[in-house]
């Protein structure tokens, strides 16, 4: 039987086993949870894995923090394992759309015609992706995230939940948009970014959103 490995056992972790087991996988997979270090032998009754470089299957990140995507991203590429997409089969992606190796496409979200969504991006519940969107690699778009027609968000940026984006604007990388923004302009690299109209309130020094650990066997 394949193993089919979702990396990070926490809260996104979770959510990414949740749209795996919907989709509709010719053979037969085995999925398991893999992270840095074990502190728990399962997690919603399934094994719990800790990393090494003799794993062989597929591997889906499944974490929210897009610096930590991005790390993640560089250290698979080198191993064994087969970078791969999970998008839920109650998701709506148009045939004319692209979706990029290792992405996840949670359920009720939109991905409407030549959107192109990089490799490793995370599209969460519900959030729509209009037309001839670009959506950089490792950036993550939280739920009920609405993306007009034509916008650009850059690498590892995070846009927040309910964040409205008109068409046609470009967000920069590595740039945090607040949840429930109102995003009427560009918004340049490497910033924070809140409000009705959203503005620019200081500089994403850290380039984090969560913070936390870099330790993985809880995220």
């Amino acid at each position: 039987m394949r193993k089919w490995y979702i990396y990070g056992a926490g809260g996104f972790g979770k959510e990414a086993l949740d749209i795996l087991s919907t989709m509709q996988m010719s053979g037969d997979w085995s999925i398991e949870f893999v992270v840095d270090e074990v502190v728990k032998g399962n997690v919603l009754g399934i094994p719990v894995t800790a990393w090494n470089d003799n794993l062989v299957g597929r591997v889906t990140i499944g974490l929210g923090e897009p610096a930590v995507r991005h790390k993640l991203l560089d250290k698979l590429e080198s191993s064994s394992l087969e970078v791969s997409s999970v998008i839920s089969a109650y998701s709506f992606v148009s045939a004319k759309a692209l979706v990029g190796k290792g992405s996840i496409i949670a359920p009720f979200s939109s991905i409407q015609a030549t959107a192109n969504i990089s490799q490793n991006v995370a599209v969460n519940t519900m959030a729509i992706v209009g037309h001839d969107v670009e959506v950089g690699a490792s950036a993550v778009l939280s739920s009920q995230v609405n993306l007009g027609g034509g916008v650009r968000v850059g690498e590892r940026t995070f846009v927040g939940m309910g964040a409205l984006v008109r068409e046609g604007v470009t967000i920069g990388s590595e740039t945090i948009i607040g949840m429930g923004s109102v995003v009427y302009k560009d918004i340049p690299d490497g910033v924070i970014a809140m409000g009705n109209p959203a503005r620019v309130v200081k500089r994403n020094e850290n380039r984090r959103v969560f913070g936390g650990q870099e330790n993985l066997s809880e995220q």
